[in-house]
């Protein structure tokens, strides 16, 4: 028998990163605020407001959720441990991809200053991004279904015969009797 697992389409996976990336996004927000570090979210509208920063932040967060939905979700079947990994590596990309480039270039224009983008507090806090978004992408995303088919439904075409079993047909009583008086 061999396994067939049909691909989940892109709309589907996008919208449950999108997903993920906002419940991801409500732990960052809450962890840059409580850092000092939302501002820079502010100024890429040209604001200072933390309330502009947290809608920033949940924008960015959503979008880099769907990114991660559409690219790398379509590694994920639902399973936790997996998703952890994945999500570790995301939030690292994350990390480099805004805190140490885009948001200082709307902001200072030091780009890759870790000591300016909060040092390795902030990395972990990005890391932790990416695992909260990938546990609920694993959680809430596209299920997908297994579908087993022999290989001949399928259409290969086997090099060597295939091995059946022969179905005993059933004795009767008559002739187990025969067997024991022999």
């Amino acid at each position: 028998m061999s396994e067939y697992t049909p691909q989940v389409n892109l709309v589907s996976r996008t919208g449950a990163g999108v997903v993920g990336g906002v419940a991801g996004g409500l732990f960052l927000a809450l962890a840059l605020q409580i850092t000092g570090h939302i501002k820079p979210y502010a100024q890429l509208v040209g604001e200072v407001e933390a309330s502009t920063a947290w809608v920033m932040v949940l924008m960015v967060a959503g979008a880099a959720g769907g990114l991660f939905g559409a690219f790398v979700g379509k590694f994920i079947r639902g399973q936790i441990v997996p998703a952890v990994g994945v999500g570790l590596v995301w939030g690292m990309i994350t990390w480099l991809v805004l805190a140490m480039l885009i948001l200082p270039l709307f902001g200072d224009g030091s780009v890759f200053g870790i000591k300016e983008a909060g040092g390795i507090v902030i990395l972990g806090v990005y890391v932790v991004f990416g695992v909260i978004t990938s546990i609920v992408y694993a959680i809430a995303g596209p299920r997908r279904r297994h579908y087993y088919r022999r290989r001949r439904e399928v259409g290969f075409v086997m090099a060597m015969p295939s091995i059946r079993r022969r179905r005993r047909s059933r004795r009767s009583d008559e002739d187990l009797v025969e067997e024991l008086e022999d």
